[in-house]
């Protein structure tokens, strides 16, 4: 194994572990979550006489029922320990660069500056607003299923329960959007430090690498592994739309964007001598 490719491993390693520590704090993160949402409606009534008073009570209740998530200690800390990380894959990022690419220096400001934008985007995905009304609105509803004469305190206390931890067939509410936003943001990272790097640099050769799995998309089938020159990869846009293909994809952010959603491969800078050994190979170009 080259060292190029020994850092790659660590780098695919670095990103499985930030992805895998968030996945093991949500339990916990919605178990006091429950907890806390459970005491915050305690006092909200459930006659259905008095009804009116208690959408009223609902809509204070909502900016709590949000902060209630953003507050939450294990939460924030999950998210400062996932964009810390952020901070080593740039490191082992510009060691890769130093292995491809002659004479290679980071450029302090402009590789800063993309590493607080990506921290911030996170950040405000994970803690903003959006995950504060996704949230708040979502268990308005099932409070306003309650104070419809659904049920009663008990079984109010086992739908917010249910609803926020999840139970034997359902996952809990915001699994599904925090460990996407999650798994985005750590590829989408790397790829838009690769992308940064490679433009200020004027990269002209890459490598499309990643694992192919059983659900991999035909698209990342015929790449992974393969070498290709710049201008091919900024043709691939032009070819329609493939599965999971992210609108706005053009020649531009086809190199951050590359497979579309919850794409695991990233498309590494190679010099010009892999380029030319891999057509000799056999290895360049579409599979």
């Amino acid at each position: 194994m080259t060292r190029q490719e020994q850092i790659i491993k660590k780098i695919e390693a670095l990103q499985a572990k930030l992805e895998k520590e968030m996945a093991e704090a949500l339990p916990e993160i919605f178990s006091q979550l429950s907890d806390e949402v459970i005491d915050l409606v305690g006092e909200l009534s459930l006659d259905p006489d008095d009804r009116a008073k208690s959408l009223r009570e609902m809509i204070l209740l909502k900016r709590r029922i949000g902060d209630a998530l953003v507050s939450n200690v294990v939460y924030q800390t999950s998210v400062k320990s996932l964009t810390d990380g952020f901070k080593e894959l740039a490191n082992l990022t510009d060691d890769y660069m130093g292995e491809v690419l002659d004479n290679y220096t980071r450029k302090q400001d402009l590789y800063e500056a993309i590493l607080k934008t990506n921290i911030d985007i996170t950040r405000s995905n994970l803690l903003g607003a959006g995950v504060k009304d996704n949230f708040s609105n979502a268990i308005r509803e099932v409070l306003k299923a309650n104070i419809n004469g659904v049920g009663n305190r008990a079984t109010l206390r086992k739908t917010l329960t249910e609803f926020i931890e999840g139970s034997p067939t359902e996952k809990p509410y915001l699994q599904r959007y925090i460990t996407q936003v999650t798994n985005d943001a750590v590829m989408g990272f790397n790829a838009e430090y690769l992308q940064s790097i490679s433009e200020d640099l004027d990269v002209q050769y890459y490598s499309y690498s990643g694992t192919i799995i059983g659900d991999s998309r035909p698209f990342c089938v015929a790449r992974a592994g393969r070498r290709f020159k710049k201008e091919e990869i900024e043709k691939w846009p032009d070819l329609g739309n493939w599965q999971g293909r992210i609108p706005g994809t053009n020649k531009q952010t086809i190199f951050s964007y590359r497979g579309g959603w919850n794409c695991r491969h990233l498309i590494w800078p190679i010099s010009e001598l892999q380029y030319q050994r891999a057509v000799e190979s056999g290895n360049a170009g579409l599979r």
